[in-house]
């Protein structure tokens, strides 16, 4: 899942095949994101006496979520909320071709293997794909560096990466294209942790594909990435060969220092208090308590049945709530973040048109070579309902040694009646400096989405 960047002259044909490699992958998830609903749109007229129910959802909660998000570019949001449909459109057709072994001790044999030979490594090439056409390729296609993608197979290895044109690119622009994938991952990884708290039903395969972008952040530093000081050359050779962390730390280091300060026999003592620090918060990320739940869940679900629902969540009052753990690589340096994620947990389950009225706030800190930088911010999906539409955002206030204060806000307006109902339009501002997912420079931004409901 490296990001493997060619210097080369910008040239029509390098466009052409990233384009096309963009389309198809647009097209299946598309396709895979109304298929389902569709097919259910049909199912009344052809069901039979001897259909069988539908999984139970838990209480307070919404069927499975589909949705589709258009910006300029195909960001890591547009990405993130488009791979995760696809991820449940795959889990619509499993749990419809092995609902009948639910039943008996086989099954659970038989669920076990499905699980270790498909959809584990499903979810994770779901992330992958994620990682490299709408991590690293969304920020390349912002900065105009004509991205190639190449996605491997589920069952391989390191054989999935995305290529760029850096012509004329400047080091934080750059910084920003190999820091995009695991951003990706980790901007995904939370927004399948606030549909868990809004009570969305999550299939076996969605959980693992939580797992999979949150493990990814950790993966790549605590097991991919040789150290820099026991074992320089490889270090310098995972550096050379675009491997996302060596890179995003030489980086890091040539944009608040003086050159890379990586070599064949060593590197600069900034670079290694860097690594270090990413190792430190690799095992902050790792221990991510949605995570942890989407595990045993995943566990239960094997065991007991694809029906089975999802372990309950915590609850306070009329709330449900989870803390979120994660970790982020930043043109300041590495952070940490612990997001609180709420959501009233109502009886009888809400119906499918409701909104979903999740909020969550987060509080960010890190530090870098040039010193200590934080943000707080706040987010609340279709918090407020007026007239025919339901009204939701983002904000987020942040502080870090390049940009100084800056501060960004983003409005969503979802239209809740109608027959355009559940299309929606986001419009977002944001200073310099950097918000996870949103665009790079300061300015306003705009994109467009759909919500289907299995």
């Amino acid at each position: 899942m490296s990001a493997r960047t060619f210097e080369m002259p910008r040239s029509p044909p390098c466009r052409v095949e990233s384009d096309r490699s963009v389309q198809r992958l647009a097209i299946a998830a598309t396709l895979a994101l109304f298929l389902p609903a569709a097919l259910r749109a049909e199912a009344p007229a052809a069901a039979s006496p001897d259909a069988l129910p539908e999984p139970p959802q838990e209480s307070g909660g919404a069927p499975p979520r589909y949705e589709l998000l258009l910006s300029p570019v195909l960001d890591a949001e547009s990405g993130a909320r488009l791979i995760a449909s696809a991820v449940t459109a795959t889990g619509w057709g499993e749990e419809h071709l092995f609902r009948r072994l639910d039943p008996g001790p086989g099954a659970i044999t038989l669920r076990a293997v499905r699980t270790l030979a498909w959809d584990a490594p499903m979810a994770w090439w779901y992330s992958v794909a994620l990682h490299e056409a709408f991590g690293h390729g969304g920020r390349g296609r912002e900065f105009h560096t004509a991205p190639g993608v190449h996605l491997g197979s589920p069952w391989g290895g390191r054989d999935s990466f995305a290529s760029f044109d850096l012509e004329g690119t400047s080091t934080e622009e750059v910084l920003y294209i190999y820091a995009g994938g695991t951003e990706a991952n980790t901007l995904a990884a939370t927004l399948l942790e606030r549909r868990a708290v809004e009570g969305v039903r999550l299939r076996l395969i969605d959980l693992l594909h939580l797992i999979s972008n949150r493990l990814v952040a950790s993966d790549y530093v605590l097991r991919t990435t040789p150290n820099p000081r026991a074992r320089p050359g490889r270090f310098f050779a995972e550096y050379t060969g675009g491997g996302d962390v060596a890179r995003y730390l030489g980086l890091l280091h040539e944009l608040h220092g003086d050159g890379t300060g990586v070599t064949p026999s060593a590197v600069d003592g900034t670079v290694y208090r860097e690594y270090r620090r990413l190792r430190r918060q690799a095992y902050w990320n790792a221990l991510d308590p949605g995570m942890w739940w989407a595990l045993a869940s995943a566990l239960s679900m094997t065991a007991r049945g694809d029906a089975t629902p999802p372990l309950p969540l915590p609850r306070a009052g009329r709330y449900r709530f989870l803390p979120v753990l994660s970790s982020e690589w930043t043109p300041s340096g590495g952070g940490t973040s612990l997001e609180w994620i709420m959501a009233k947990a109502t009886r009888p389950p809400l119906p499918p048109t409701a909104a979903p009225r999740t909020f969550s706030f987060v509080a960010r800190r890190g530090r870098g070579p040039s010193g200590p930088f934080g943000a707080i911010g706040a987010t609340a999906e279709d918090f407020l309902a007026a007239g025919h539409f339901s009204l939701g955002g983002a904000a987020e206030l942040w502080h870090d040694p390049r940009s100084g204060l800056g501060a960004g806000a983003r409005f969503r307006s979802r239209l809740a009646r109608g027959r355009l109902r559940d299309l929606y339009f986001d419009l977002g501002v944001k200073s310099q400096g950097y918000w996870i997912g949103q665009p790079a420079s300061a300015g306003p931004y705009v994109a467009v989405g759909v919500i289907s409901i299995d």
